[in-house]
């Protein structure tokens, strides 16, 4: 006998829990120029470190701010203060979550804080994902890139443990449907199961007392 699952057995839905949430570095356009002031320590956040910005139009060196304090020109449409991030492109719908500790996209209404998987989630998950402690600290199984500063689609599975979307695609495309980490089924294998025992019922008699040794 030969059973083979296929990925038409397995009923396969993503769950996507953030969609491109991580700001990337600020849109720098010609109206600004940072200088990076280091103090102390090396040891320290680049994001929040001390800086100063120079106005490329009037030439004034500031503190980092929206607005230039000599000529008022708007040195970006989007602005953190903690992060010291800049971006004219307002469509991404930047925000700032001071649990994370970073900027993220996709509009702060469509996401909320998992203080115990310690990052922000898509508002369709907050009642229905299985909270994992740490759950997107820690690196992708498939790819090994660290999660929670990834700027790839992250899908949170059943079993509440994080991986990047498209390395779940590939998963799907070699019919693998296990999580790496705790070997729980990824999606609805129910299908599956009903084939293997549509075949199971065929076979003949003479298999009822027939035992073999497996490795679980």
């Amino acid at each position: 006998m030969d059973v083979r699952i296929t990925e038409g057995d397995a009923a396969y839905e993503l769950r996507a829990a953030m969609r491109f949430l991580i700001a990337g570095t600020a849109t720098m356009n010609q109206r600004i120029r940072l200088k990076l002031i280091l103090l102390g320590d090396m040891n320290f956040h680049a994001m929040n470190c001390s800086r100063q910005v120079i106005c490329s139009l009037c030439g004034t060196e500031q503190e980092v701010r929206q607005t230039c304090i000599s000529c008022g020109v708007c040195m970006g449409k989007y602005f953190c203060e903690v992060c010291k991030l800049f971006d004219d492109d307002v469509s991404k719908e930047q925000y700032h979550c001071h649990v994370c500790g970073i900027c993220r996209i996709g509009g702060r209404e469509n996401f909320f804080h998992c203080s115990k998987c310690g990052c922000c989630y898509s508002k369709v998950l907050k009642n229905s994902h299985a909270c994992v402690e740490g759950a997107m600290h820690h690196d992708c199984p498939i790819c090994f890139e660290y999660l929670f500063e990834s700027r790839n689609d992250v899908s949170v599975l059943p079993c509440g443990h994080t991986i990047h979307e498209k390395c779940l695609k590939e998963m799907k495309e070699h019919c693998q449907f296990a999580c790496p980490l705790c070997s729980k089924s990824v999606c609805d294998m129910s299908k599956a199961w009903e084939r293997l025992d549509a075949e199971l019922a065929t076979l003949s008699n003479s298999f009822d007392d027939k035992m073999v040794r497996i490795l679980c």
